[in-house]
């Protein structure tokens, strides 16, 4: 019945609210299946079957108030035309096959069930999607969905429970056996609205489910479900032939297991394979359906009840636990260009997908993606052709990933809580074992365009969904997804590798010039030349024949990196083990450059939490290379230009597109900028944390051609980046050289430091002040390293590089349109940065071989010493000199148990031999203990590199600073406080406006603990200063110019371009100058220099002329320099212009203490012999032009007696010696004069001005200096002392003088320090000595630099003049006011010892010219002779102080100074002594001065200074004292002598003024002058060559005189012409010549033959004395009295005459004695020479005073009363006068003349003549008078004594008075005094063989121990032993030394007799002689009581007396009047003698 209703209804249409089914034929059956079981079987088929979604046109009554039959009929019309539609879904073919069969407890089920299905369509649109919009009460849901939220955790489980069973009842009720087939589906979605469609294709669909359950327990048995799912073939989204995902086949296989206890999960195992996969991204059929999409999406709101829940970690029930596997063994994907063209293939082989719920963890996936590659569509095609000819490679792919691996689930991870350990957090993992990408330029070209067009696609797509992210946002606010916490990703292998082209320049750039006029002109750019062209530089290739692009690759190589990111912790950790960057060029090159390398990296960035920190990051590494060459930047940087002009340009089109869709874009924008702008989102103010910590670092550059830098950092550290880094093993290298390395350097940020900065409402300041800390800093400066060739070098190449970017940037970007970011300046955020440094170091490096040599001269020196000690000890064992007890009778000595036989020479040499191997074995040690110097690596290689000094010998100048702190602070208010600051210390810039260029300036603050600047390892450093503070200012400013002259040079850059640019002209460019204000204060400064520095300075000099020299340091072609370079005009300015032109301001040292050490010897190894100043306050203060030192506890101390001792005693002089010079105060003021030609000296501005408009053609030579004048100001003055009103008043002139002429009321300032100098004859040749030195030094040492040296060139001299050239003037000025000079003494016996200099003021001037003429640079020079000097004492005074202080033998010592402290109680204070005592009393004046000045003298020049530094001078000397005088007659007058006595004339004469001058002349007084005078003129005299050196000239003259003489024989052999008489036989002729006959034929001969007109007048004045009121008090010992002789003043004038005299034949003949003479034409000449001392005394008067009438009376001098006081007494009161005033003339003439051949002996002439001499006296007076004359005037000077110049010893004997007598050239005394002199010189070496030995010996041993054991002791024994035997000999020296002293003495007393003999048999005078006396009247007068009782009257005496050179004498007495008379009163006659009536004259 069923069927026939089927058949009947084989058309029907069945319809329902939503729908329809049309069905045009169905078919039903049923059948049995016979078995054991009861099967029913129904089949259905269904021909075809449509099925109609939607209304379709038909009309629905919505309410339900519609008639149904109506409906029907409606129903059946559109059924009638739905063949005109097409049906949303149609089945052609449905079977229907289904089996019943019956279970007891199941009931009915289903067995089997099968469908087949024909082919299926399916045509829906967007109707279908469409749902009835329904009003939802948000509020409602909203809470019902938090609701459910809350309580879905607690329900969880019960869920589960419940839904299992129904699950398992549902699956068990599935039919046993399920088939389902479908050969095709097609699917087609149509979009009515948009008008789009979309067909979908899968074929072949096969699915079979079959239920299986074991065969062994049916009741327990598991259903197991097999199931399988086959699809053939799978298109989605087809177009076309082609579609968007295409799968060929799909097989899934499918198995489940359901047990059948409830509470047991079901498991099911999925297995699916997908083969022939192929993606086809095409957007053009994407992007209709997204752009529908997100339209659509605006209404559209999805559930989001369950969206975001989590997956409970409580272990729960599942119901089903499965596991899917899915894998498909090649899939493809393609990216289509929106236009349609195939962009991209990206290949995998094949991939797994492994998926279960198995675990507690939840879901987890692991996916393994194989080999992929990505290929554009050229490169694919290629990679196709590859494959066909079966090459496997991947060079064309544009990536290829080897291996991916990807895991997805919920993992266990550790957490820091209390409460729970760990938890599970869902972890997201990527392993990839390598990916490699490969590409080029125009794939990057490609890549940016595909994604420029898809960026445009997708702004269309963005732009409608703006207005709905806010929105978003704040639902995502609200509910945060928690998704993956975890991302891993794990990456083997990483390569980028970039293959491009170079583009080889060979094109003209434009090069403008930026130029800064300063205040003249301000800052142009300069773009044209000088002959009107462009300014351009020319790049080309180079070679010149490369082609015009290069090929290069670029890779970057990054192995096993794995990255973490943890969501949860908000961290990110990066992890890989090595990053590589590779340059490579082509083939052809072979150039491959490593550009990065880094190993073990590691990168961690996290959250930094509820700190004030919001981020934290790490970076650390084991080890990083960086590697920079300019061609690998060209490359890169080309690269980058291109990319930015690609960017650049399709921006410019891409606008053009947009163009009409920029106004709605804009308004979007700009809507949503405002909402934005209602509601700001907060900022994260809170700072990020950057740390770093890096092991190594190395960084090498090729920084210019032939200039290659490396630095090496040993660890660098931070904890954050922003505040600071720690480095350590910091170093930096030139060229191979170190020049720079630290230990530790640290460098931090920290904030700003302002005065607001307490203030709660300032903000913080941006600036940043910096700190660089640093342990131990060492600069250096390597050995000939050209630091400036190298700086110029890559100033060069930053120029040129600029050049060739910019060549490159042009041609891309021809109209100059680049957008390019300005960079800010930092300089605004710039505060101060300050240097922190424990120990600083900056030094010259040594030449290797140089330190090498020194280093091991002075240690080989030492051990040549011990072995030649050794060996003489064995030579002495040997000879037998030595004790001989252990030498056998045969002469055989045992050693170390072996005889030894003397007379066997091979074991003699080997004995010696094997002291030259001790020696050597010590020498090897001892350079094996020392530590070699590190180097800087600049000598690693050549010869050099064989030499390593030690560690002490390695640098040449070394400066080290410990505790360093320099702060450089910015200058407020810029530049223009800088040139302010300019103007300040500049007055030349101040009155020129000079402008300036380039200004870098800085306040400079400094600290140090010490400061040390060392020459070599010398034994004194060259400064040395410890606390040093300093706050100043330094200013570099550089002069701005006009334009300078350019010329061209070629730069290489790298190895392919080569620019030819143009660039200053050399020396056209102003330098960089420094201008600075610096106080420097020190603590404790030491300074020391020596001769022997001088060397060293010249290698200092020969380092900076190498390391500022212009060299070419190209390494391809030398000719890469400056190829147009103009010849050089000028010469270079020598080093003192050089620092008149670089340095200008002020400095100003200031130290606490001082000490100066200046070497006395030309060893810089001193330690003894040596000047030494040492000083308590010092202040150096240095500007332009002036030098002022000032110091306070000034002393000066020599070494003269250690020096003296040296030689003669091992003993060192002990006590506590005084200083040399003694200063309270002490002031140096050096006023340093320059002339140039330009005559502005202090204008040091050269180059041409902006305003000038052209250079100026000479710059240096007008700033030459060609004058230089010194003027050198000493002063020393005591402290200042308190007066009586409070005020503190200086010491100075004569304020301690006026407290009283008898310094009876100076106790006021008894305990006052004065200007003190202890000096002696021994110290005043030791200064002499080290002045010459330190003068005149060898000649070898101060021309050092000029000498050829090792690999040194001979340098082109610079032309300048040299320094003692340029100095034309020398002013020398020494003022001590007041002065104390104390004579020092060798010996305790000395008459000398105590004589003390006292004056109140004393001055000394100096000056030096070469005279008055206009100098320049090529004038000739004059010498520099001395043309003034000065001398003027006032008030000075000589006593002889006798204490226990004086020098003696004992305390030898305390001449020499070492400490300050002590001399409290020996300095010399003025007032210790009063006129009224005579003890010790000598010499006192008012005034003494000594004047002498050269015609050659400037006069206003020197006037000039005298003003200039003239405090207090005394121009008159009598203002103090009036005209009055204290004698009775004529003292008191006016003398017209004294008129021009302080007038000094320009005639060179020394003139010398003494007023008031008052003498004691005692025999002690005698004694002491003599004494000291003896000795300080030996201190003056020139030394003498050694005996031996006398010995070897005297015998080599000899040998040339006999061979001159033999020669002379010959000759006058074989001629008979007569010639002059010789010297001898002139000699002997004039014992019989006439003129000896004759006394006075001499004179008369000159008379005659006029050499002289004028006998007083004329002639060359020497000398001159002017004495004023002189006053001589002669002590006789004899006679109890003195006898005083004063006058009012005297003159001592010293001439000599020069002439030249023709003497005619007569006067030879008759001078001769004969009478055959042969005279030859020329007339003969005849020297005459006459010198002339004249003694001119006025007012001369004479008092006697005794001595024992009033002991205490004390000297009795003339007193001193003014001329305006009333009429005294103007003697004494114990003076009584025995002579009148009267004059006194005295003459003393000597002459002298002769020819070459005949010598004439000279002629004395003595005359005294006075007017008028009046006498009284009684007969003590008379006795007083002739006492003083016979034992006072007229004794014998006592002995000379010893030689003050040489220490005292014991054995020193010999007698100086003999070795005055006899004459040089007596042999016996010359071999004595050679003898003397060996014997000296061997202890002296004995001496400095002890030293040597002691100062490096080792530990005292029991050394005579060792000599009894052994007789060849001195071949093992220890330094000590050597020591005492060279004692023993030392002692036996001095034992011979005495015998050779002894036998000098001997041989001299020989000599002496013999000479004395000969001249008492020749008995020959060595001249004539003349006195002459001329009285005009002279009265004695004899008293006796008072009453004269006889007198004698003469008038008119006149004495003559000649005496010819035969010894013969004539004496002549005559007299006018003579006259004696009786004046007694008883007496009958009173005329005794009167004279004869005389002839009357004629």
């Amino acid at each position: 019945s069923v069927l026939l209703f089927i058949i009947v209804i084989s058309t029907t249409m069945m319809q329902v609210p939503d729908g329809a089914v049309d069905i045009k034929e169905l078919k039903l059956d049923t059948f049995k299946i016979a078995g054991p079981n009861h099967i029913l079987g129904v089949k259905l088929h269904i021909l075809p079957l449509n099925v109609h979604l939607g209304d379709f046109g038909l009309i629905a009554d919505p309410v339900g108030s519609g008639n149904q039959l109506d409906t029907f009929q409606s129903d059946q019309a559109s059924l009638s035309s739905s063949e005109k539609f097409l049906a949303p879904f149609v089945c052609e073919d449905l079977l229907v096959i289904c089996e019943f069969g019956h279970e007891k407890e199941r009931g009915v089920k289903i067995v089997n069930l099968e469908l087949k299905c024909g082919d299926v369509t399916a045509n829906i649109d967007e109707r279908l999607f469409y749902k009835n919009a329904k009003p939802e009460n948000n509020g409602g849901s909203e809470n019902a969905g938090d609701a459910i939220a809350g309580t879905s955790s607690t329900k969880q489980s019960s869920k589960s429970k419940s839904i299992l069973p129904a699950l398992k009842k549902q699956m068990l009720a599935f039919p046993d056996k399920v088939s389902f087939s479908l050969p095709k589906l097609d699917v087609k979605f149509t979009h009515l609205g948009e008008g789009l469609s979309v067909d979908n294709n899968v074929m072949g669909i096969h699915f079979t489910s079959t239920i299986s359950l074991p065969q062994d327990d049916l009741e327990e048995a598991t259903p197991h479900f097999d199931v399988q799912i086959v699809l053939s073939e799978i298109h989605l989204v087809r177009e076309g032939s082609s579609s968007l995902l295409e799968v060929l086949k799909v097989a899934v296989v499918a198995s489940l297991d359901i047990p059948l206890d409830p509470l047991l999960p079901i498991r099911a195992e999925i297995d699916a394979k997908l083969g022939g996969t192929q993606c086809n991204l095409m957007l053009s059929r994407l992007m209709p359906w997204m752009r529908l999409h997100s339209s659509r999406t605006k209404g559209m709101k999805l559930s989001k009840a369950n969206s975001h829940q989590e997956i409970s970690q409580t272990k729960e029930i599942k119901p089903i636990m499965w596991t899917c596997t899915v894998s498909a063994p090649e899939m493809t994907v393609m990216l289509y260009s929106p236009s349609g063209l195939v962009l991209y293939h990206a290949c995998c082989q094949s991939s797994h997908v492994f998926a279960n719920n198995i675990a507690s963890k939840g879901i987890q996936i692991h996916t393994e993606l194989g080999e992929m590659l990505v290929h554009m569509e050229d490169g694919y095609r290629e990679f196709l052709k590859e494959n066909i000819f079966g090459v496997d490679t991947y060079s064309g792919s544009l990536m290829h990933i080897a291996r991916v691996s990807l895991d997805w689930g919920y993992r266990e991870i550790e957490v820091q809580d209390m409460a729970e350990t760990s938890r599970l957090a869902l972890v997201f993992s990527i392993d990839i074992s390598g990916i490699g990408v490969k590409f080029g330029f125009k794939h990057l070209e490609s890549l940016l365009l595909n994604l420029m067009s898809f960026r445009d696609l997708f702004k269309n797509l963005s732009s409608s969904r703006e207005k709905d992210k806010e929105k978003d946002l704040e639902e995502r606010r609200k509910k945060k997804t928690k998704g993956i916490e975890i991302l891993k990703l794990s990456l083997q292998k990483f390569s980028i590798t970039y293959s491009g082209d170079i583009n080889i320049l060979n094109m003209p750039i434009a090069d403008p010039k930026r130029v800064n006029y300063g205040t003249q002109g301000g800052q142009v750019i300069v773009d044209v030349s000088a002959d009107g062209t462009q300014r351009t530089a020319s790049i080309t290739s180079e070679p010149p024949g490369i082609g015009r692009n290069l090929r290069f690759t670029s890779s970057l190589v990054i192995s096993h990196l794995a990255v973490c990111v943890d969501k949860e912790k908000k961290s990110t950790q990066a992890e890989l083990e090595r990053v590589k960057a590779m340059y490579e060029e082509d083939h052809s090159s072979g150039v491959k450059v490593t550009l990065l390398d880094m190993q073990n990296a590691k990168i961690v960035r996290r959250s930094g939490g509820l700190t004030d920190v919001a981020v934290c990051s790490l970076f650390s590494a084991t080890d990083i290379n960086i590697r920079w060459e300019p061609d690998a930047h060209l490359a890169l940087f080309e690269t980058f230009i291109r990319f930015k002009w690609f960017l650049h340009h399709n921006k410019i089109q891409s606008s053009e597109k947009l163009m009409t869709g920029t106004g709605s874009i804009k308004e979007n924008e700009h809507v949503n900028i405002t909402a934005g702008s209602v509601k700001p989102q907060k900022s994260d103010k809170r700072g990020s944390i950057f740390a770093v910590d890096v092991e190594v670092l190395r960084i090498s550059a090729e920084l210019a051609d032939g200039v290659e830098a490396n630095m090496h950092v040993q660890s660098i550290f931070t904890e954050n980046a922003k505040i600071g880094v720690l480095s350590e093993g910091l170093s930096v290298s030139l060229n191979g050289a170190r020049v720079l390395n630290s230990t530790r350097i640290q460098i931090s940020c920290i904030p700003f430091s302002t005065a607001n900065s307490l203030s709660a409402k300032v903000e913080p300041s941006p600036k940043r002040d910096w700190v660089v800390q640093g342990l131990d800093v060492h600069i250096c400066m390597p050995f000939r390293l050209p630091l400036r060739a190298i700086e110029d070098a890559v100033e060069d190449m930053i120029r040129a590089l600029k050049l060739v970017s910019a060549a490159k940037r042009s041609i891309l970007f021809p109209d100059g349109k680049e957008n390019s970011k300005k960079v800010k300046s930092g300089a605004s955020s710039f505060g101060s940065v300050k240097f922190v440094l424990r120990k600083l170091t900056a030094e010259i490096e040594e030449e290797p071989i140089q330190g090498w040599l020194d280093e091991h001269y002075y240690l080989m020196r030492n051990k040549t010493c011990e072995s030649g000690v050794r060996l003489k000890f064995l030579d002495d064992a040997i000879s037998g000199s030595v004790d001989s007890n252990h030498c056998s009778s045969e002469g055989k000595f045992i050693y170390e148990g072996i005889e030894v036989d003397v007379h066997d020479t091979a074991a003699l040499q080997r004995l010696r031999e094997e002291i030259h191997k001790k020696a050597f074995r010590s020498y090897y040690v001892a350079c094996q203990k020392k530590v070699f110097a590190e180097g800087s690596g600049a000598c690693a290689e050549g010869f050099q590199a064989g030499f390593k000094p030690s560690s002490r010998r390695a640098s040449l100048l070394s400066l080290s600073a410990s505790e360093l702190d320099i702060t450089l602070t910015r200058i407020n208010g810029g530049a223009t406080e800088m040139v302010e600051f300019i103007k300040g210390v500049d007055p030349v810039c101040q009155e020129e406006h000079i402008p300036f260029s380039r200004l870098y300036g800085s306040d400079i603050a400094l600290l140090a603990g010490s400061l040390v600047i060392q020459v070599r390892d010398y034994t004194s450093p060259l400064f040395s200063a410890t606390s040093g503070k300093c706050q100043g200012r330094v200013v570099l400013a550089q002069q701005a110019t006009c334009f300078q002259p350019q010329i061209h040079q070629d730069v290489y850059i790298g190895r392919w371009h080569k620019v030819k640019m143009l660039r200053s002209a050399s020396g056209t460019t102003p330098a960089i100058k420094m201008y600075s204000n610096l106080p420097v204060y020190f603590q404790r400064g030491e300074i020391s220099f020596g001769v022997g520095y001088e060397p060293s300075f010249a290698d200092i000099s020969y380092a900076f002329q190498v390391a500022l020299k212009r060299v070419n340091l190209s390494s391809r072609v030398k000719s890469s320099g400056a190829a147009n370079q103009p010849p050089k005009k000028e010469r270079s300015l020598p080093w003192w212009d050089d620092i008149r032109y670089y340095i200008h301001g002020k400095i100003v040292l200031y130290f606490n203490e001082t000490k100066w050490k200046i070497l006395a010897t030309t060893n810089p190894y001193e330690k003894v012999d040596r000047l030494q100043i040492v000083s308590e306050y010092m202040e150096i203060q240095q500007t332009d032009g002036h030098v002022d030192v000032s110091a306070k506890e000034f002393g000066m101390y020599i070494s003269s007696l250690e020096s003296m001792m040296k030689n003669c005693s091992l003993k060192v002089p002990s006590g506590v010696p005084r200083p040399f010079i003694y200063a309270p105060l002490f002031s140096l003021n050096v006023i340093i004069d320059w002339q140039c030609e330009s005559g502005s000296p202090l204008n040091h501005y050269l180059h041409a001005l902006p305003i000038e408009g052209e250079p100026r053609k000479k710059v240096y030579d007008p700033f030459r200096s060609t004058y230089l004048s010194l003027r050198w100001n000493f002063s020393l003055r005591p402290l200042q002392v308190q007066s009586d009103n409070g005020t503190s008043s200086p010491c100075y002139a004569n304020n301690s003088m006026l407290c009283g002429s008898a310094f009876g009321s100076c106790s006021k300032i008894a305990d006052v320090d004065f200007p003190t100098m202890n000096l002696g004859a021994h110290d005043l040749a030791w200064v002499f000595k080290w002045w010459s030195l330190n003068y005149s030094p060898p000649h070898k040492l101060r021309s050092f630099s000029r000498w050829p040296r090792y690999k040194i060139p001979r340098a082109a001299r610079s032309g300048n003049l040299s320094m003692d050239k340029v100095l034309v003037e020398f002013f020398f000025r020494v003022d001590a006011t007041p002065c104390c000079i104390r004579h020092a003494t060798l010996t305790e016996d000395d008459p000398a010892s105590g004589l003390t200099f006292k004056m109140s003021s004393l001055k000394y001037e100096l000056c030096y010219s070469r005279g008055k003429q206009k100098y320049t640079f090529d004038c000739k020079r004059e010498p520099l002779d001395l043309v003034y000097r000065g001398l003027d004492l006032y008030r000075p005074e000589v006593y002889l102080v006798r204490d226990v202080n004086s020098s003696s033998v004992e305390n030898v010592s305390k001449l020499k100074t070492t400490t300050l402290p002590s001399q409290g109680k020996d300095k010399c204070t003025m007032g210790s002594f009063q006129e009224k005592h005579e003890d010790g009393f000598l010499l006192s004046s008012d005034y003494f001065t000594i004047r002498r000045q050269a015609p050659k003298a400037d006069p206003a020049r020197l006037m000039e200074w005298q003003d200039a530094g003239r405090n207090l001078e005394i121009t008159y000397v009598r203002s103090e004292f009036e005209n009055g005088s204290e004698s009775d007659h004529s003292l008191s007058e006016h003398s017209d002598d004294d008129d021009g006595f302080n007038v000094v004339l320009a005639d060179n004469c020394q003139r010398v003024f003494v007023y008031g001058l008052r003498l004691l002349w005692t025999i002690e007084n005698r004694d002491a002058v003599w004494s000291w005078v003896g000795g300080i003129s030996k201190a003056f005299e020139p030394p003498k060559p050694s005996p031996s050196r006398q010995y070897a000239q005297r015998k080599m003259i000899e040998e040339r005189q006999n061979a001159d003489s033999s020669r002379l024989a010959q000759d006058a052999t074989s001629s008979t012409h007569a010639g002059s008489p010789s010297v001898q036989h002139a000699e002997a002729l004039g014992s019989t010549s006439p003129l000896h006959s004759k006394p006075n034929r001499s004179s008369d001969i000159a008379v005659k033959y006029g050499m002289f007109d004028d006998l007083d007048k004329g002639g060359n004045l020497h000398f001159m004395v002017n004495v004023v009121k002189p006053q001589f008090n002669l002590h006789s010992e004899d006679a109890n009295g003195r006898f005083l002789l004063a006058a009012a003043s005297g003159r001592v004038m010293a001439r000599s005459f020069h002439s030249v005299v023709h003497v005619g034949k007569e006067m030879l003949e008759q001078a001769l004695g004969t009478s055959s003479l042969h005279i030859p034409e020329p007339q003969p000449e005849m020297t005459w020479k006459k010198a002339d001392l004249s003694v001119i005394l006025k007012d001369v008067q004479a008092h006697v005073a005794p001595t024992d009438v009033d002991p205490g009376a004390g000297l009795q001098w003339l007193p001193r009363i003014l001329g305006s006081s009333e009429k005294l007494k103007r003697t004494g009161a114990l003076l009584e006068r025995v002579f009148m005033p009267c004059q006194m003339y005295f003459r003393y003439t000597r002459h002298k003349g002769g020819t070459a051949d005949l010598k004439v002996k000279p002629l004395k002439e003595l005359r005294f003549n006075s007017p008028n001499i009046t006498a009284t006296m009684t007969s003590r007076q008379f006795q007083v008078m002739l006492d003083v004359l016979s034992n006072l005037l007229f004794a014998r000077l006592p002995k000379p004594r010893k030689n003050s110049l040489q220490y005292p010893s014991d054995d020193e004997d010999v007698e100086e008075e003999a070795d005055e007598v006899v004459p040089d050239g007596v042999e016996e005394v010359e071999l004595a005094k050679i003898n003397l002199e060996q014997r000296e010189r061997e202890r002296k070496l004995l001496l400095d063989d002890i030293r040597s030995l002691a100062g490096t010996g080792d530990s005292h041993i029991d050394h005579l121990s060792a000599e009894k054991d052994n007789s060849f002791w001195m071949i093992n024994s220890e330094k000590a032993s050597l020591v005492e035997g060279l004692k023993r000999d030392l002692l036996n020296l001095q034992k011979s030394r005495k015998f050779a002293s002894s036998a000098l003495r001997k041989a001299l007393q020989k000599a002496a007799q013999l000479r004395l003999m000969e001249k008492e048999k020749n008995k020959t005078p060595s001249c004539a002689m003349r006195i002459s006396m001329k009285i005009s009247k002279v009265v004695w007068s004899m008293l006796a009581d008072g009453n004269t009782f006889a007198e004698a009257e003469i008038s008119d005496m006149v004495y003559d007396f000649d005496r010819d050179y035969k010894d013969i004498g004539v004496a002549r007495f005559t007299t006018k009047y003579f006259v004696v008379r009786n004046c007694m009163a008883s007496a009958k006659c009173d005329t005794l003698l009167s004279a004869w009536n005389a002839p009357p004259e004629k």
